[in-house]
């Protein structure tokens, strides 16, 4: 049985955003499905996470919600000059409208939070412009490298002084409509410290409601000054590269992506490695071998999952994108040289459990590991030991299930609560033997909370010998 462990993430668009193109990514190998907030409306919305959830439910296969916030995004205005060319002099100006030799951009403080010898990007990174004077709320600047302009650009400025917080009063709104649909996972632009990621906890306590899930996006210099204690307290990380790359350096992207993945090992929380993964297919039939590469090597340094943006959103071959996603995965797990490296165990009982069962299936070549769940916290322990066998997770929870649809090797099933440990037993082994995975003679590994049927923490392993 070749089972795919890595996940993949797809961003759902113009191109995917029917009833056909979202069956099309399931029937791909789409794991979760995220929902990116800086484009579309609420109703678009809204239609697209009910197609899923009918779509997922019809194909027999759990597929989660990721809502990605918009965050602090900061655009130019409108008016700006055509066409700009290096060594010209441009001037900024807070506010909505330009002209001639004049950028708005709308942000409030622009002169104040601007010095000389700042650096100003657009349309990430495409455009850099650098700081030469700040007088009477206008900001002169010198063209370091031009290019033909638009409204509504994208404007990155120096991170560590722009005094907007991650969590934006559209996201806010957004967010609401988010736990009304009942998102799995809800992703954070623009993080700077842990505090970001309590502020979203806390307004989702306000509404009522607990937090789902959340995803810290590292794309500024602060997340990654703050790396660890993001990680500490975020549910899982998203290595986006798109702005961490206008940010910072082109060189040093990879070196922190894999020092993200490395934290995720040390911290037990997924990673997924996002942006231009395929870059290509949003206009062609096949990746160049460099982008085949990156996906391999995202694999390789042991990532719970890859995304695709522009690819499945927009691109004209959204379906072909993510079976080649697909086909790239498998091909790495299945090489020689693919070792994935295990966390280490902490000092509870779960952490334990799930540790020694992969001990145990190694040594008995059980052909998977079940864990039974309610919560879904053994799969993640079980996900980030990385056993060479496959992991099921069985929960009777909707909710639980899908958050699963992120993890690393874990296969969700929804499976009833039982009163005791032998009819969970057969009927567990009755599904694996309906699903062809194990056969007579084969062995299975399962861990569970005893006294089974209450709410208690895994405690429990039993190695089941199938006759």
């Amino acid at each position: 049985m070749v089972v795919r462990r890595a996940k993949i993430v797809c961003t759902l668009g113009p191109a995917t955003a029917s009833t056909a193109g979202i069956r099309g990514l399931i029937q791909a190998g789409m794991d979760v499905a995220r929902l990116n907030f800086s484009h579309g409306t609420h109703d678009e919305h809204r239609r697209v996470a009910e197609i899923v959830r009918h779509e997922s439910g019809a194909m027999g296969k759990v597929v989660a919600i990721l809502q990605d916030l918009c965050g602090p995004k900061i655009r130019t205005g409108k008016g700006a000059p055509p066409l700009i060319t290096a060594g010209e002099s441009i001037t900024l100006v807070e506010g909505m409208e330009g002209g001639p030799g004049v950028i708005a951009i709308q942000y409030e403080g622009l002169a104040d939070d601007l010095q000389v010898g700042d650096a100003v990007q657009l349309d990430d990174g495409r455009v850099r412009l650098r700081v030469v004077g700040v007088a009477g709320g206008r900001v002169s600047c010198v063209v370091e490298q031009g290019a033909a302009l638009r409204d509504r650009m994208g404007v990155n400025l120096p991170s560590k002084r722009v005094r907007l917080r991650a969590m934006t009063d559209k996201d806010r709104v957004d967010l609401e409509l988010g736990l009304e649909l009942g998102v799995d996972y809800v992703a954070l632009s623009f993080v700077k410290s842990a505090d970001d990621i309590r502020e979203l906890r806390e307004f989702c306590r306000a509404q009522g409601r607990p937090a789902p899930p959340i995803v810290a996006k590292i794309e500024t210099p602060e997340a990654v000054d703050n790396l660890e204690s993001i990680m500490r307290v975020a549910d899982a990380v998203m290595v986006a590269r798109g702005d961490l790359g206008v940010e910072l350096r082109p060189e040093q992207v990879p070196i922190i992506q894999r020092e993200i993945i490395g934290f995720g090992r040390l911290l037990q929380r997924p990673v997924i490695v996002a942006t231009e993964m395929l870059q290509s297919m949003v206009e062609s039939t096949r990746p160049t071998r460099a982008e085949a590469g990156d996906v391999a090597t995202a694999v390789f340094q042991g990532a719970d999952a890859v995304m695709l943006s522009a690819e499945t959103a927009s691109g004209k071959y959204p379906q072909e994108a993510c079976a080649m996603m697909e086909r790239i995965i498998v091909e790495a797990e299945g090489s020689k040289f693919y070792a994935p490296q295990p966390s280490e165990p902490g000092q509870t009982t779960q952490e334990a459990i799930a540790h020694a069962a992969c001990v145990v299936a190694k040594e008995v070549e059980a052909k998977v590991i079940v864990a039974f769940t309610l919560a879904g916290i053994t799969p993640r322990l079980l996900s980030k030991a990385r056993p060479i066998a496959p992991i099921i997770a069985f929960s009777p929870a909707v909710d639980a299930l899908r958050r699963l649809a992120l993890f690393w090797g874990v296969m969700p099933r929804s499976l009833q609560v039982f009163p005791n440990i032998d009819a969970l037993v057969a009927a567990v082994t009755a599904h694996l033997r309906e699903q062809e995975i194990v056969s007579s003679g084969d062995h299975f590994v399962m861990i569970y909370g005893a006294p089974v049927g209450q709410r208690v923490p895994t405690n429990s392993i039993r190695v089941v010998d199938v006759g």
